[in-house]
């Protein structure tokens, strides 16, 4: 082909692919367009309306693009449902209470009375258990837990005789709680405690869910429904007297004396050891709390995945060692798995696999390496999310000097004295300031707060939002797009196919054709013969 040929054909192109473009520009509902090929129109009007439209395109696709960038990056909205949520549907919090006294002296003394134990003093037995209540003294002192360890195979004793040892000498719930007030009424409130192992000891916790470790023999006592109350205010609440008996302290884990206490929901590991707050003896505190739930809408569960809503709807994720998802839970699940894969085995605090063995002193230093790498590194290694229907309590703490001065004529202190075989004298004052505190567990208001978890913008929503953004900067609408797609395909694209087929039917009618020189040459005969 000439190129001769092919210029025309380009310039062809160009000339159709102009007029159609002008066509569009003059009949588009576009804004702006009909003034840049509008007819014996000056130069600079034209450049102006390019630049007004380059303009618009600008505009609108930024902000589509931002749009874009927050509907996918943020959608779901969490929003107030109601500040009047009833608070008999949200579940009073379990409170669990952790002597920082560890190991009572007098019961330790007894549980070494046992044979087995002849060979090992005191001051051992005592470093045993301050390794084994409080991880991080493992830290950096791999030799030491070592040396242990060895001592303690020598023996003969396990691990599982060590943990026994802690057991029989904590300060049981019996040994703390003086005297316990439930809803405005003195009450045994014994049966909705129960005694476990958590990250700061052996503690006791009031209206906690069913524990069993079948491992190490421990289950707990309560096996009810979490408790509910209907009104507001310290006497509808918790009320406990609680003693630290400070003479009888053997291992601790703070540099003060009293309590260390939490609140949290009843499914949830009770991480004492991070987030409990101090209790001191002498002092009367007051722990007004608000409840506060959250829940997410069907369209949440359904069109968005745990990723992008940061939360995890209830039954997507199960647990092994816990019947109920919660974000600590998780945590404490990875962990344990973390535990049993470098340190094969799983400290007593833990529930672990059927099996597993637990965690000899040497395990200690492994066991809080991989504690501290899941604390500091929780959203990389166990990618744990909050669940998406929950429960927390907002606690409001305020104390008070115990006991005032009229102290001694209260109902309380009668019972104190005649159940604890206490005088009525000053001396009692002394004991109750030195080693006694009190502590008042309750909702704050009246009513509970509840949020909800919608989608932020649906498709419907976003297709409303870039709409009106793109007819905001172009005047683009669902009939502007129909008109681009009209001019491409009808007038413009079609035709074109159409003209090809055409050229290449003409062409292949001429292919088909004598050669010229045949039909001369019939012609010539023809002629001649008709001559002669």
């Amino acid at each position: 082909m000439s190129s001769r040929k092919i210029s025309t054909q380009s310039r062809k192109v160009c000339q159709n692919g102009g007029k159609y473009f002008k066509q569009f520009c003059d009949s588009t509902s576009l804004h702006g367009l009909k003034y840049i090929t509008e007819e014996k129109s000056h130069w600079l009007k034209r450049v102006m309306w390019t630049l007004v439209f380059l303009a618009g395109i600008f505009f609108s696709g930024y902000y589509c693009w931002q749009m874009w960038k927050k509907w996918e990056d943020s959608p779901v909205l969490m929003s107030l449902d109601s500040n009047r949520y009833p608070l008999k549907n949200i579940p009073f919090p379990a409170v669990t209470i952790c002597n920082v006294n560890k190991v009572s002296k007098t019961k330790l003394l007894r549980v070494m009375e046992d044979p087995r134990y002849k060979n090992i003093t005191y001051d051992k037995m005592q470093q045993t258990l301050r390794y084994m209540t409080k991880l991080d003294r493992a830290i950096k002192n791999e030799k030491e837990l070592e040396n242990l360890s060895e001592f303690y195979r020598t023996q003969n004793i396990s691990s599982a005789d060590l943990f026994d040892v802690l057991k029989k000498s904590a300060p049981s719930c019996r040994d703390m709680v003086m005297d316990c007030i439930w809803l405005g009424i003195p009450a045994p409130c014994f049966e909705y405690f129960s005694f476990l192992p958590t990250d700061d000891g052996i503690c006791c916790t009031f209206n906690g869910a069913k524990y069993n470790d079948p491992e190490l023999e421990i289950e707990s006592t309560t096996d009810h429904e979490p408790l509910r109350v209907s009104g507001n205010g310290y006497r509808m609440g918790l009320a406990l007297v609680i003693d630290a008996d400070i003479e009888d302290y053997s291992v601790t884990n703070g540099k003060f004396d009293g309590f260390k206490v939490l609140i949290h929901t009843s499914e949830e590991f009770p991480d004492v050891a991070d987030r409990g707050f101090v209790l001191g003896p002498g002092t009367e505190t007051f722990v007004g709390v608000k409840g506060i739930t959250t829940f997410n809408t069907e369209e949440v569960a359904k069109d968005v995945t745990p990723a992008r809503r940061q939360c995890q709807v209830e039954g997507e994720q199960k647990l092994k060692y816990f019947p109920r998802y919660s974000r600590s839970a998780c945590t404490i699940e990875c962990a344990t798995r973390l535990m049993q894969e470098r340190c094969k085995c799983r400290p007593y605090f833990f529930k672990a696999d059927i099996g597993t063995k637990l965690c000899n002193l040497d395990s200690y230093s492994c066991i809080s390496d991989v504690y501290e790498d899941v604390r500091q590194n929780e959203d990389k290694i166990c990618h744990c999310l909050p669940p998406c229907t929950d429960v927390w309590y907002d606690p409001e703490i305020s104390y008070s000097s115990f006991p005032g001065r009229g102290f001694n004529l209260t109902r309380t202190f009668k019972r104190l004295v005649a159940g604890r075989n206490l005088s009525s004298n000053a001396d009692s004052n002394e004991y109750f300031k030195s080693n006694v505190a009190v502590l008042h567990v309750y909702y704050k208001d009246k009513t509970g707060v509840r949020y909800k978890t919608d989608i932020r913008f649906g498709v419907e929503d976003f297709i409303s939002a870039t709409g009106g953004l793109l007819g905001l900067g172009l005047g683009l609408s669902f009939i502007s797009v129909f008109e681009l797609l009209y001019f491409l395909c009808l007038r413009w694209f079609f035709p074109k196919i159409k003209s090809k087929s055409r050229s290449r039917d003409e062409s292949l009618d001429c292919n088909t054709l004598p050669p010229a020189n045949k039909w001369a040459s019939t012609t010539t005969v023809g002629t001649n013969i008709s001559i002669s």
